[in-house]
C-alpha cells in the first residue's frame, strides 16, 4: 500500500515537474493522491480475503510498547493461566471479552508489545488472523493498521478459509452488541445467543481459548442517552453508536492498566455436522470457563469486587 502512494505521487509530481502548464492549482496536485488511496481503500477489497495484507515486521515493532507494553500508555499485560497448556496448542479460536468502546486490548494478542508474537510463533503473525467488523474497514489509515496486524472481514466465509488453511482464529464474539453495552467500572458480556464460534471450534476441530482483558471498559466514561433506539440501530443494521468520551471532554482514552487473561485451551474433537445439542454444550463450558477465568484472576488484576454480567 505504502509503495501504491509512492509511485502514484512520484508520477504525479515527475509529470507535473515537465508538463506544470497542467496543473495551475497546486492544491489539487496534493489532494489527487489522497483521493486515490480513498478510492483505492473502499475498492481494494483485501480485507474480504482470509490472505488479507499481514505486515509481520509491523507487528513486532517496538511502536506497540510504548502504546500498550508494561511500560507504554496503558501498562498493558498479558496473564496466562496455563501458559503450557497455550504452548502446546498449533492451531485454536480465542473468543476474547469484552469488546469495550474500541478493543484496544486486541493489540497485546495481535503484536508483541508484551512478547506474545515472539513467544507464540504458531499462534500468531501469517499464522493467525483475526476477525474485525466490516465498517472498519471503511476507514481510511485505520484500515491499513487493522491489516497490517492480521485483520480480515468478520465473515463466516473468511472465517472458515482461515481454519482450513491451518490458522487460528481471534474473535470478538459479543461484536457491537457488547460495544453498546460497555459501562465503565462494570463487566457486561454479550454471550448467550452467541454460538457460531463454537460451531466453528467444532466442525474444524480446533481449541476454543477464552480471553477476558480487564481494563478495557474503564478506557471511556460511556452513557445511556437514546440506548433502546441505538440498541436496535445495532441490531438491524449492525452499526453500533458508543456515546461515550475519555480524557477529560476528549476521545483519548484514559490510561488505565490493561490486563488480559488468556485462559486454558478447551480441546475440542472435530465434528463435520455437529448438532445444535453439541453446540450447546461446547457453548455451556465456555461461558463456565470465561466465568471461572474472571473470578480466579480479577483480584490479581486489580478488580477484586468485580462481578462478570453476561447477556
Amino acid at each position: 500500500m505504502v509503495t501504491f502512494l509512492q509511485t502514484v505521487g512520484c508520477a504525479i509530481a515527475v509529470y507535473w515537474y515537465n508538463k506544470p502548464e497542467v496543473y495551475t492549482n497546486q492544491w489539487a496536485l496534493l489532494l489527487l493522491p489522497v483521493v486515490i488511496y480513498v478510492l483505492y481503500s473502499f475498492l481494494d477489497g483485501t480485507e474480504n480475503t482470509s490472505k488479507g495484507n499481514i505486515w509481520p515486521a509491523f507487528q513486532k515493532s517496538t511502536l506497540h510498547k510504548w502504546i500498550i507494553g508494561r511500560n507504554g500508555y496503558f501498562k498493558g499485560e498479558v496473564v496466562y493461566d496455563n501458559k503450557a497448556a497455550l504452548q502446546n496448542t498449533r492451531q485454536c479460536i480465542f473468543g476474547a471479552f469484552p469488546h469495550g468502546v474500541v478493543s484496544l486490548h486486541h493489540m497485546l494478542l495481535m503484536t508483541d508489545a508484551d512478547g506474545f508474537v515472539s513467544e507464540f510463533p504458531t499462534l500468531s503473525c501469517e499464522k493467525r488472523r483475526d476477525l474485525a467488523a466490516s465498517v472498519v474497514f471503511k476507514i481510511p489509515g485505520w484500515r491499513e493498521l487493522l491489516l497490517w496486524m492480521g485483520c480480515v472481514d468478520a465473515c463466516r466465509k473468511n472465517a472458515m478459509s482461515v481454519l482450513r488453511k491451518g490458522c487460528s482464529l481471534y474473535i470478538l464474539p459479543g461484536g457491537e452488541l457488547e460495544q453498546i453495552l460497555t459501562r465503565r467500572g462494570e463487566h457486561h458480556v454479550y454471550l448467550k445467543k452467541r454460538k457460531g464460534f463454537c460451531k466453528l471450534a467444532l466442525e474444524h476441530g480446533v481449541a476454543l481459548v477464552p480471553v477476558y482483558s480487564f481494563g478495557e471498559t474503564d478506557m471511556f466514561s460511556t452513557y445511556s442517552i437514546l440506548f433502546n433506539l441505538r440498541w436496535w440501530i445495532c441490531k438491524n443494521l449492525r452499526v453500533a453508536i458508543p456515546l461515550c468520551r475519555g480524557r477529560g471532554l476528549t476521545m483519548i482514552p484514559r490510561p488505565v492498566p490493561v490486563k488480559c487473561v488468556v485462559g486454558t485451551p478447551i480441546q475440542v474433537e472435530q465434528s463435520l455436522r455437529p448438532t445444535q445439542a453439541t453446540i450447546d454444550a461446547l457453548h455451556t463450558r465456555f461461558y463456565k470457563d470465561l466465568e471461572k477465568l474472571f473470578d480466579k484472576h480479577k483480584k490479581a488484576c486489580g478488580y477484586p469486587d468485580a462481578k462478570l454480567v453476561f447477556h
